[in-house]
């Protein structure tokens, strides 16, 4: 999935989750992209603060036509560094599992990704041993792609 242009942002972004919970937005940014197959696509690029693993942290979710495809959380020095992480999924059964780190290989379709080890920048209660995909909040790319990554394994 490839960032085209700008086509509008804002703040205060309520979006209902599966289960029932609303999660705000305190700002977001849509973005005309183009997938693989030519076809135009809108990415929303939402941030949020929510507890996670132990703590507050900076969330980042993104959605593709409305769908939500990736989800980051702040490391443990976002404040500084400005990271935001989001953990490698594979196909399970049923639906999706951590890629564990570091047991095992991370599949070569996010070799064009930042790599690294979850509990090596996140720590607290409950942080999974997982690959994660890591990049700064503000690389709107990396975010659009892992979510066009994953938009893709979906729908296979």
């Amino acid at each position: 999935m490839r960032i085209i242009d700008i086509k509008e942002t804002g703040g205060e972004f309520e979006h209902r989750w599966p289960g029932g919970d609303v999660e705000t937005y305190t700002s977001w940014i849509d973005y005309a992209a183009s997938a693989a197959d030519g076809k135009e696509h809108t990415i929303r690029i939402g941030k949020a603060i929510r507890e996670t693993y132990g703590r507050e942290r900076v969330r980042i979710t993104a959605w593709i036509d409305d769908y939500v495809h990736a989800e980051f959380l702040g490391v443990d020095d976002f404040d500084v560094s400005g990271q935001i992480v989001s953990e490698i999924k594979l196909p399970g059964d049923p639906g999706e599992r951590m890629c564990r780190y570091p047991e095992e290989p991370v599949p070569e379709r996010y070799g064009g990704l930042q790599v690294t080890g979850l509990p090596t920048r996140v720590t607290g209660p409950g942080v999974h041993s997982a690959w994660a995909i890591i990049c700064n909040i503000g690389d709107h790319q990396s975010i659009a792609a892992l979510a066009g990554l994953r938009r893709l394994e979906r729908w296979r």
